[in-house]
C-alpha cells in the first residue's frame, strides 16, 4: 500500500467517525428533561413571589387574606421529595439566601399532619408566615438604618418568630423551632456587631445598648439550649445572662442619673435582672428565692412610679397621663404575681384587675387623643395594648374563667388599630414595621384560638 492510498483510507475513516459522533440521537430520549424544566419553572415562580413581597414592603402583604395570584402560584408548584426545595412559608424572605444547605435540610418540610390541614386553614397559616417574614425584614431594615430602637427591634423579633414557631408546631414540622431560633440568633448577632462597630461612647445610651444586645443574644441562646435539651449549654447561657443583666442594670442606672436613659429603659434593665434571677433559681432548683426576687423588682417599679408621678405634678412631658397609667399598670402586674406567689388569690386578682384597667386607660388616651394630635406614635399605642392584653391573660388564670366582655373589648381595640393602619398612606421610615407588628398581633390571636380549639 503506497502513501497516497494510505492517506485516502485514513481520511475516510476519520470522516466516518466524525459522522457517527455528530449523528442526532433520536432513539434515546432523556427522561430527566421534563423534570428539569419543572424545577426551572418552580424557581421562577418562587422568585416572582419574592420580588413581589420585597417591592410591596408590606403594603399589600399585610392583608389577612392573601392575594389570589400568590395562592395560585404556590398551589401550582409541585414539591418533589427528592429535591432540596424549601417552600416560601418555611424560611424568611430576606435571610433565605444566607441559609446554608446543611441548616435548610434540618427543617422537616413534609409532615403527615400537613396533608390533614384544610386548604383554607393552610392559606391562613401561609399568610401568618408572610406577615411574620415582613415584620422581620422591615424591622431589620429599620434597625440597621437607626430608625428603630433596640428595645422595639427586640419586641418585633420576639413576636414575629413566635408566630413562625407556632405555625411550625401546628404543621408538626420537626426541628423548625431550633432552626428558627438559630435564625433569630444570627439577626441578634448582626445587631451586636452593628452596635459595636458604631463605637461612639459619647452617643446617648450607646454602651447600654451594646450590653443589652449581648444580653438578648444570651437569652436567645438559652431558648436554643432548652429546645436542644442541652444542660451544659443551658448552664453556660444562664451564667452569661446573669452577668450581662447585672451589667445592663448598673449601666442604665448610671445613665438615668445623668439623663442619658429614660425611666422605660431603666425599667427594662430592672426586669432583665428579675428574669435572670428567675432562670438561675430554676436551674439550681432554688424556687424559695423567687418571692424575694419579685419583691425587689416591685420595689424598683414603685420607685419608678413615684418618679413619674412627681414629673406629672410638675407638668413635665415625662409625667403625661398615659405614662402615669402605664407605670401603675407595670407595678400592679408585678404585685399581682407577688400576691400569687404568696398564695393570696384575692390580692392577686385585685392587682391584675388594676393593671388591666390602667393599661386600658393608657391605650385609650393614646389612640383617641394623643395619636390624632401627633403626640403618640403607632408603636406606643401598640405597646399599651400589649400590656392590657398581658394583664387580662393573668387575670383569667386567677379567675379560672374567660370574660367574654373583656375579650370583646381587646378584640375591638386590636381591630381599631388595624383600621387605623389602613388610613396610613406614607409607610416610609419605620412605619411599615410598626404596621406589620399590629398584623402579627392579630395573627397571634388567631393562632391562640386554633390552639384552644385543638385542646
Amino acid at each position: 500500500m503506497n502513501d497516497r492510498t494510505h492517506f485516502l483510507l485514513s481520511c475516510g475513516l476519520l470522516i466516518l467517525v466524525i459522522s457517527l459522533v455528530l449523528r442526532p440521537q433520536t432513539s434515546f430520549p432523556l427522561p430527566q428533561q421534563p423534570a428539569r424544566e419543572a424545577v426551572s419553572q418552580q424557581t421562577l415562580s418562587l422568585e416572582s413571589i419574592h420580588r413581589f413581597l420585597e417591592i410591596e414592603e408590606g403594603l399589600d402583604a399585610v392583608d389577612i387574606e392573601p392575594p389570589e395570584f400568590i395562592v395560585a402560584e404556590v398551589k401550582t408548584t409541585p414539591v418533589k421529595a427528592d429535591r432540596k426545595y424549601i417552600p416560601l412559608n418555611v424560611v424568611p424572605i430576606k435571610t433565605s439566601e444566607k441559609k446554608s444547605p446543611e441548616t435548610a435540610q434540618k427543617i422537616d418540610i413534609v409532615s403527615p399532619k400537613t396533608r390533614a390541614i384544610p386548604r383554607k386553614l393552610e392559606r391562613q397559616l401561609d399568610q401568618v408566615e408572610v406577615n411574620a417574614s415582613d415584620l422581620i425584614r422591615q424591622s431589620e431594615d429599620s434597625f440597621s438604618r437607626g430608625l428603630l430602637t433596640l428595645s422595639d427591634y427586640e419586641l418585633a423579633l420576639n413576636i414575629a418568630y413566635q408566630s413562625k414557631i407556632s405555625v411550625s408546631e401546628i404543621r408538626d414540622l420537626k426541628n423548625a423551632r431550633i432552626n428558627l431560633l438559630q435564625e433569630k440568633q444570627n439577626l441578634i448577632g448582626q445587631a451586636v456587631e452593628q452596635l459595636q462597630r458604631m463605637n461612639q461612647p459619647a452617643a446617648q445610651g450607646w454602651y447600654g445598648d451594646v450590653v443589652h444586645a449581648r444580653l438578648m443574644r444570651a437569652q436567645n441562646q438559652f431558648e436554643i439550649a432548652n429546645a436542644l435539651e442541652d444542660p451544659d449549654l443551658k448552664r453556660s447561657a444562664v451564667r452569661d445572662i446573669n452577668l450581662l443583666a447585672s451589667e445592663y442594670y448598673h449601666i442604665r442606672k448610671l445613665e438615668l442619673g445623668v439623663g442619658a436613659a429614660d425611666l422605660d429603659e431603666y425599667r427594662r434593665a430592672a426586669r432583665a435582672v428579675f428574669v435572670a434571677n428567675l432562670e438561675r433559681n430554676a436551674l439550681i432548683d432554688n424556687q424559695r428565692e423567687n418571692a424575694a426576687n419579685l419583691a425587689e423588682f416591685a420595689s424598683r417599679l414603685r420607685g419608678i412610679q413615684a418618679d413619674v408621678e412627681m414629673l406629672s405634678v410638675r407638668g413635665a412631658g415625662l409625667g403625661r397621663k398615659d405614662l402615669v397609667d402605664l407605670s401603675k399598670s407595670h407595678l400592679a402586674y408585678v404585685e399581682g404575681n407577688l400576691s400569687r406567689q404568696r398564695e393570696d388569690k384575692a390580692g392577686s386578682q385585685k392587682f391584675f384587675d388594676a393593671s388591666k384597667e390602667n393599661a386600658k386607660a393608657a391605650w385609650d388616651v393614646r389612640i383617641n387623643n394623643y395619636y390624632p394630635l401627633g403626640t403618640a406614635t403607632l408603636h406606643e399605642v401598640t405597646s399599651a395594648w400589649i400590656l392590657w392584653k398581658s394583664a387580662d391573660q393573668e387575670l383569667k388564670t386567677i379567675k379560672d374563667e374567660s370574660s367574654s366582655v373583656a375579650g370583646r373589648e381587646l378584640t375591638a381595640g386590636l381591630d381599631q388599630m388595624i383600621n387605623l393602619t389602613r388610613s396610613i398612606e406614607d409607610r416610609r421610615g419605620r412605619m411599615a414595621s410598626d404596621i406589620s407588628l399590629i398584623y402579627c398581633l392579630k395573627d397571634a390571636e388567631f393562632l391562640a384560638e386554633l390552639k384552644q380549639k385543638s385542646k
